[in-house]
């Protein structure tokens, strides 16, 4: 096979690419290519170049297919460029959309992954050395993940999204700007009004939002009017200037098979800025529309990614990825759902559930999200770093009502986990059955 040679340095790495996957064997090789084919389905939408070829996820998915069951020295060169780029981006625990748009090649994977060694240096104040000589580009993809550990510490992971491009890029925002324990007056206010509670004296906001989940569930409300709560609140954050906030959760059944949650196990609920006009920002929908529609599409986004705990290989092809924590732009750029609904500029923050259950206590991801929209295309109002900061913390608070209120074995209201359709009242007026159901004004 002729791999093609850019420069010594490229030729190095397809000459290691080659020996690699070789000295897989065919049995290991045929197992590291079903997996491949696995991930790439459904994970995000891609992009690449690789020679004259244009890859997306159904080319990956036949590329690598015509690779297995050859011989290595039997792959084309650009198959091979393609299923490395593939197998790096696992040997290195990367968002493999970085690369979307890019003309693939073993020059650019080196200069990609060198890029990326020397912003994590950086990050933990390390000396920014160049690879040994002795380092091939599988040594520097898989010296990412101890150095992304160490960065985790004191960071969290979060990605920024080009909706038109798919492309995702990760950058790290300082965990001692979230400031969970920082709870405000008028936070109080927002909860008592909701719940007929406020938050109790306590040690950080662990104790305090355990403590006024504990009284609400003993006061006979269920706990997911405190979610609604913090939702609503959002809205009324100058800083956040948000149009839309949404929160998404799972019930609280079937956390022992979350494979099996379904669309009415999943709570959401959708919270429109009281003062928004969407025909002023060129929203085809109504509110309660908007409301309905978008916390349907956040149900359903749960049940996909719960697919990734399937034991069947064909529903985990279809499963969404979970998510970090991002910052969001055109999201409505390939998304008729968006379009009609708004959704343009976004930042969410995904919560991950420690549970105990039978056998021990497990991390459970992909279950719940809070997020924030605002229906504009102004470049000057994307979210920036310090707001996401602001919407993490918010879903801090309630990652700890979720978790109280599943440790005392209970569920959150059904009236949150079903579609709420349009209706006429007597009179001919169009009511919304939402507004029936949770109350004026909710």
């Amino acid at each position: 096979m002729s791999v093609p040679v850019i420069d010594s340095s490229a030729s190095l790495s397809a000459d290691d690419a080659v020996r690699r996957w070789s000295e897989l064997g065919t049995e290991k090789r045929e197992e590291l290519l079903e997996k491949l084919q696995e991930q790439v389905v459904i994970p995000r939408p891609l992009q690449f170049f690789v020679g004259e070829l244009s890859v997306d996820n159904d080319k990956a998915v036949e590329i690598i297919g015509e690779c297995r069951g050859k011989p290595v020295a039997d792959w084309t060169d650009e198959a091979l460029i393609l299923v490395t780029t593939l197998w790096l981006w696992q040997v290195g625990k990367v968002a493999v959309s970085e690369l979307n748009q890019a003309d693939l090649s073993f020059s650019l994977l080196e200069e990609y992954f060198t890029a990326k060694r020397r912003g994590y240096h950086r990050i933990l104040g390390r000396p920014e050395t160049p690879p040994a000589e002795s380092e091939s580009l599988f040594d520097i993809a898989e010296s990412l993940v101890g150095l992304r550990k160490d960065i985790e510490q004191h960071h969290i992971r979060c990605m920024r999204i080009n909706g038109a491009t798919w492309e995702r890029r990760e950058w790290f925002l300082p965990k001692a700007d979230i400031n969970p324990d920082e709870l405000p007056e008028d936070l109080q206010d927002h909860l008592e009004a909701r719940t007929g509670h406020r938050l109790p004296p306590g040690d950080g906001h662990v104790a305090r939002f355990t403590g006024l989940t504990e009284q609400v569930i003993e006061s006979g409300t269920n706990p997911a009017e405190i979610l609604v709560a913090l939702a609503t609140y959002a809205l009324t954050l100058p800083q956040l200037d948000a149009d839309y906030s949404i929160i998404t959760c799972a019930r609280g059944n079937k956390l022992e098979t979350p494979e099996d949650i379904a669309m009415s196990d999943v709570m959401s609920y959708t919270a429109v800025r009281s003062d928004f006009d969407p025909a002023a920002k060129g929203v085809r929908l109504k509110n309660d529309q908007i409301m309905n529609a978008i916390s349907q599409r956040m149900r359903y986004n749960v049940v996909c990614r719960v697919r990734n705990y399937s034991s069947d290989r064909a529903l985990r092809m279809q499963a969404q990825a979970f998510q970090h924590p991002d910052i969001a732009v055109m999201e409505d750029a390939h998304h008729n759902g968006h379009r009609a609904n708004g959704v343009r500029f976004v930042t969410r923050a995904p919560l991950v559930f420690d549970v105990d259950l039978p056998g021990g206590t497990r991390r459970l991801k992909g279950l719940a999200d809070f997020r924030i929209n605002r229906a504009t295309h102004d470049e000057a109002r994307q979210f920036t770093p310090a707001e996401l900061a602001v919407v993490i913390r918010i879903s801090w608070w309630m990652k700890v009502v979720t978790e109280t209120t599943w440790r005392h074995g209970l569920m959150f209201d059904e009236k949150y986990c079903v579609k709420l359709d349009t209706y006429e009242d007597k009179d001919g007026g169009k009511l919304a059955r939402r507004r029936a159901m949770l109350g004026e004004g909710r």
